[in-house]
């Protein structure tokens, strides 16, 4: 389990009602059902945010940036920044809640906001709460693409800066990585593809920095890092499928050790089951084409799951 995720569940008091991770475990959804407790709070690079949706009471936090007591109702959100360490005691609750790893997540546009003030107050907000009720909903029904819950974390990010008075910024803008680089790094993934990748190796192939590297992916394919090489492992396992290779076989070829991991991930890619595709034959309407991949030698590594 990813080092967020691992951590959100020991604090708990009792099993998680549910959690939703992204790719690259720098972002957590969770919902769940908290006792009245009190304690230490706060984390170095760790952002939270918590939508209340029944229960509440008198919510007393306080930290380096100050002290919040204030009657928590339904709809409402609080926000502990990053470093922001202190104590709290809150009510029993029922949150919708979304934590964010600020050191390994680096593709928040501008950076993380500088907004001290919200952790000072309770906030109210439609955009915010519809994007946490979207992504959960989304999830319930496996139906987040790759990409997607990072891509909410964005927009949260942002909403949090507005909401501060901070003007909306954009990063520089990155020019595309071109067609022979995007051919070197595809020629990579499938060289590597049983292999646990991360930002950092994908970018060193190319001689890039992981935070330049992932804005000129995004410009040339519109996808962050994670989705892009979860969708280049599941093309891949289309052609392979196609060709009568076994499930468990492809799976094991693209880094899977736990087949219902890469079900998920496959279903999310190709719109249906690894199963479903096979018995197709690989007569699927708009089956992905990929010539230039040996498929009776898949590469050999530790596996990435």
């Amino acid at each position: 389990m990813p080092a967020l995720a691992d951590q959100l569940h020991r604090e708990a008091a009792q099993p998680m009602e549910g959690t939703v991770t992204s790719e690259d475990g720098s972002v957590v959804l969770l919902r769940h059902g908290f006792q009245a407790s009190e304690g230490p709070m706060g984390h170095p690079h760790q952002l939270r945010l918590g939508l209340l949706l029944a229960g509440g009471g008198n919510l007393y936090q306080r930290t380096t940036g100050g002290v919040l007591q204030a009657p928590w109702h339904p709809g409402q959100f609080n926000v502990v920044l990053p470093g922001d360490h202190g104590h709290y005691a809150s009510p029993a609750v029922e949150l919708l809640g979304m934590a964010i790893d600020t050191s390994q997540w680096r593709d928040a546009p501008g950076g993380f906001p500088d907004v001290p003030t919200l952790s000072l107050r309770l906030h109210r907000d439609p955009v915010i709460a519809s994007v946490l009720q979207a992504l959960w909903s989304s999830a319930q029904v496996d139906a987040c693409l790759p990409g997607f819950l990072q891509y909410g974390a964005e927009v949260v990010v942002r909403r949090l800066a507005q909401l501060a008075g901070q003007p909306h910024t954009r990063p520089p803008m990155a020019a595309p990585l071109s067609s022979r680089q995007l051919r070197h790094l595809q020629d990579f993934i499938d060289e590597h593809r049983s292999q646990p990748l991360d930002v950092a190796a994908l970018a060193g192939v190319l001689g890039m920095e992981p935070t330049t590297f992932s804005r000129a992916l995004r410009a040339a394919t519109g996808m962050p890092p994670y989705a892009y090489l979860t969708q280049q492992r599941m093309q891949w396992a289309q052609c392979a499928l196609s060709a009568g290779q076994r499930v468990t076989e492809v799976a094991l070829a693209c880094g899977y050790a736990n087949p219902s991991k890469f079900a998920a991930a496959f279903r999310r890619v190709a719109g249906c089951t690894p199963s479903a595709w096979a018995a197709e034959g690989g007569g699927r309407q708009g089956a992905v084409r990929r010539t230039d991949v040996d498929l009776a030698t898949p590469s050999r590594g530790q596996r990435h799951r």
